[in-house]
């Protein structure tokens, strides 16, 4: 029943809960701008003696008269709490008018913005006590801000009540960061996919009934990712260089190529990191910053080689780290130069030393994949599971290189008989 424009009350009868008596509960199904609340109505009949198109019991018997004369002062009491809400509030959502069916105090609605904040102060404790690195913390205020940017632009307000938002929202804010913004999709989604957990936060702690974006999918991009194969790695560790700082940027390269280590983490590695293990050999041992998971690293020979170069160095010995690195824009600043001198034709970062190490120096040699996932400190395997997928298309490519010189190579009779 459309009791107005905004206001629906849909009485159903819940067969699927039927008793063993052939009775089934009757529900009363609000709904407001599209979006639902449900109560029982206390009272259970037959399918038989049901109409559901009309939503009220069949016949004159006294079981049916007291049904509908129930139903009849619910939808009453419904559309009075309604039009008193409407009267005290600018919006109001079908969870409200449950609640003041029901006699219970009404919960204060949460806005977005107010709930993000919620979200970021929790984050902010567990940075201070070091359980999550300061990198999360800063994405997730710029999710935040872009909210509220999409929020003044798209809505023309400064903020939305958490009942206000609809699926459509994930998508028009997705646009809006794309289009708008000209962010890439990837990172448009990880701003999405906070916005979704909160709202799924927000349902943990009763502030919202349902999420509405939580059958939304963030559709993530697979980006084609340089790494260097073996023969530029040894171009890289024996080249010649003429300037002291392409060495060193260099030497942390190849260290990272041989370790995994992302940029900040291999930034923020100390001597004191550099320890003997169970099997008697130098391994590194310290936890991500991204992640705070465990990603312990023995060192491979080049990797323990670059890290004895540096013991004496002035700038390691003053700052307390392993290596002498520069800034990350100014490490793939120097690493652009790097790659011209050594005839290298890819886009070298910071970040294709650990897709380098992942495949070239450990996938590609046999080593499993639990173990790489292990040492690249990841907290699941599928997210492992993309480099194997680069070596498999590395070897499908290879095969066929070698496939095409095998046929140059085979007698005409034999390529005649393989057409045939």
């Amino acid at each position: 029943m459309k009791v107005n424009e905004k206001l629906s009350i849909l009485l159903i009868l819940e067969k699927s809960k039927m008793s063993q008596d052939g009775k089934a509960p009757i529900t009363v199904r609000i709904t407001i701008d599209g979006k639902r609340a449900e109560l029982s109505l206390g009272l259970k009949t037959t399918p038989q003696n049901w109409n559901q198109e009309a939503g009220r019991a069949i016949g004159n018997a006294a079981d049916a008269r007291q049904i509908n004369a129930v139903i009849d002062r619910v939808k009453a009491a419904l559309k009075k709490h309604y039009d008193m809400l409407c009267a005290q509030h600018d919006y109001v959502s079908a969870t409200m008018v449950k609640i003041a069916f029901q006699g219970k105090k009404p919960v204060e609605s949460k806005t977005l913005l107010e709930t993000l904040g919620f979200m970021i102060e929790k984050l902010e404790k567990k940075v201070e006590k070091g359980k999550r690195a300061k990198g999360t913390l800063s994405r997730w205020k710029t999710t935040k801000a872009k909210v509220a940017d999409f929020l003044g632009s798209e809505y023309k307000r400064k903020d939305i009540l958490l009942d206000q938002i609809v699926y459509a929202f994930a998508e028009d804010f997705a646009d809006y960061l794309t289009l708008e913004q000209g962010l890439e999709n990837n990172t448009a989604m990880k701003y999405l996919k906070n916005v979704k957990q909160t709202l799924k936060a927000a349902t943990e702690r009763d502030w919202l009934d349902k999420s509405p974006l939580a059958g939304y999918k963030c559709s993530y991009f697979n980006p084609e990712r340089d790494i260097l194969d073996e023969m530029e790695i040894m171009q890289l560790y024996h080249k010649k260089l003429p300037i002291a700082r392409l060495v060193e940027v260099r030497d942390a390269y190849l260290f990272m190529c041989f370790t995994g280590y992302a940029y900040k983490d291999a930034s923020l590695l100390q001597p004191a990191h550099v320890t003997k293990h169970f099997d008697g050999e130098d391994w590194i041992i310290k936890n991500r910053e991204k992640t705070w998971c465990r990603e312990n690293v023995p060192l491979l020979p080049i990797a323990k080689e670059i890290v004895e170069r540096y013991k004496n160095n002035a700038y390691c010995i003053a700052n307390n780290v392993l290596l002498p690195i520069k800034s990350n824009q100014k490490m793939n600043s120097y690493l652009k130069e790097l790659a011209e001198l050594c005839g290298i034709e890819k886009n070298l970062t910071t970040h294709t030393a650990r897709h380098t190490f992942a495949t070239t120096v450990t996938l590609a040699n046999g080593v499993p994949l639990e173990t790489v996932s292990a040492l690249l400190g990841h907290k699941s395997i599928r997210t492992t599971q993309i480099y194997a997928k680069i070596v498999a298309k590395k070897i499908s490519q290879d095969m066929q290189a070698l496939k095409q010189r095998l046929e140059l190579k085979m007698p005409v009779s034999m390529l005649k008989k393989k057409a045939v």
